[in-house]
């Protein structure tokens, strides 16, 4: 399979894992418990194969610190996928996604201060974590942890976006 082909499939994943992430609060209340769970495993393997398309393509650029940054989220949404295991009791899930969130966070400061394609997904990771942080510290967890998921999943959908173009221009 040639390296184009493979950056449209992962920029596909990302773009449709994180509109799927954008839009599921409006269809989980109407989805039956197996079915809002696979959901969110579907969510999280697109934005997984998402990840290691943007790893693929400037996975050299960033170096060992993206490395780094991508092994922290993966490990992340590994943890996220066994929360419900209750490792770290209630704060399970909370615990796990901040993980993965810490891993997107070193791969988008990472993807900045290479100047990158992937800016702004960078820029929107970054500010998913500032978002949530302020949520947790102002004891809000309606608006500022939506708003949050909005920017983390965007990041997404701006990652796919420029692994899809990144694959037409090769082939062009």
């Amino acid at each position: 399979m040639r390296q184009q082909t493979v950056w449209r499939l992962a920029g596909a994943a990302a773009v449709v894992g994180g509109l799927i992430d954008l839009v599921g609060p409006l269809l989980y209340p109407h989805l039956s418990e197996p079915m809002r769970l696979s959901t969110y495993v579907l969510i999280d393997v697109l934005l997984l194969f998402g990840m290691l398309g943007v790893q693929w393509l400037a996975g050299q650029a960033m170096g060992w610190p993206g490395l780094f940054g991508f092994v922290i989220a993966v490990s992340g949404v590994l943890l996220v996928r066994t929360s419900a295991a209750g490792i770290w009791g209630a704060a399970s899930y909370t615990v796990a996604s901040a993980i993965w969130s810490i891993g997107m966070v070193v791969i988008g400061a990472t993807l900045l201060a290479k100047r990158g394609p992937f800016r702004m997904a960078a820029a929107l990771w970054i500010a998913a974590f500032v978002i949530g942080l302020a949520g947790l510290a102002l004891k809000d967890q309606g608006l500022a942890h939506r708003l949050a998921a909005w920017c983390f999943a965007l990041g997404f959908v701006a990652a796919g976006v420029i692994l899809a173009r990144t694959a037409s221009r090769a082939e062009a």
